[in-house]
């Protein structure tokens, strides 16, 4: 069981591998007008099947769908999460902005205790429909609405995990934090560039979900100057493994300054 478990963990590495973006476009509009979008039932079908295998517990956790059988836990969100929890002395709010069902969440079940963290994931509304209707774990929360969840919640970390790229207004999500005053924002699993955004369209092979959307890669010197000129500096920076396109993936701890 656990060789064939390791070579469906293989498989799965093998297959995200062949994930692509083509293209440079001019406008974030001008790629969704050559491409499926976010909005593709097929994306949240997939999704749901895959999480409901999570649940039964005959996968670990998924990531885009895909499913995964044995624990891989992300040692660079926990060492994130752990120290800012450490310093706060108490359980930690978390919003988890693009959270899908809640692939962060269970694949760190193990942590994420109740007295560890309140996970409260954005998400669109038909995400957050079948949640709210068939997830019930209580401290795992849904919601559609930025405004509605930062009346009811004092968020003390906003994660954005493989997530910011795929904002069509990202400097402007940015903002509504930062005017917030939220203390942690992470932005983790990204991909930058030294330059200005570029937007092109990924595609996803049928053997996953065969779709595409819009991607930006984004600029960190951007990113930066929004978050330093509302004193955010850099906590902790790290470039991963992880590119596309030979644009390096990185995660970004930034902490506003008292």
């Amino acid at each position: 069981m656990f060789l064939l478990n390791k070579v469906k963990n293989i498989l799965n590495i093998f297959l995200q591998r062949k994930i692509s973006i083509v293209g440079n476009f001019n406008s974030w509009k001008e790629a969704i007008r050559y491409s499926k979008g976010y909005s593709d039932s097929i994306i949240l079908k997939k999704t749901i099947q895959s999480v409901k295998k999570v649940i039964a517990k005959e996968a670990k956790y998924e990531r885009d769908s895909f499913l995964f059988y044995s624990d891989k836990y992300d040692k660079i969100l926990l060492s994130r999460l752990n120290s800012i929890k450490k310093e706060k002395n108490r359980k930690i709010n978390v919003c988890d902005f693009g959270g899908s069902l809640g692939s962060l969440y269970f694949q760190h079940k193990k942590f994420f205790t109740f007295n560890f963290v309140d996970w409260n994931i954005l998400e669109q509304i038909n995400y957050v429909k079948y949640a709210k209707k068939n997830i019930k774990i209580n401290n795992l929360h849904f919601y559609d609405d930025l405004n509605l969840l930062l009346r009811k919640k004092k968020i003390d970390i906003v994660l954005f995990s493989s997530s910011l790229q795929y904002l069509e207004n990202p400097y402007f999500i940015l903002s509504k934090f930062i005017q917030k005053r939220i203390p942690d924002i992470i932005i983790h699993r990204s991909p930058f560039t030294d330059g200005v955004d570029v937007i092109k369209i990924q595609n996803i092979p049928k053997h996953i979900y065969k779709s595409s959307y819009p991607i930006r890669i984004l600029s960190i010197r951007k990113v930066i100057n929004l978050l330093s000129a509302e004193g955010y500096k850099i906590k902790f920076k790290k470039k991963l493994i992880e590119e596309v396109d030979g644009y390096p993936y990185k995660t970004y701890h930034f902490k506003r300054s008292l």
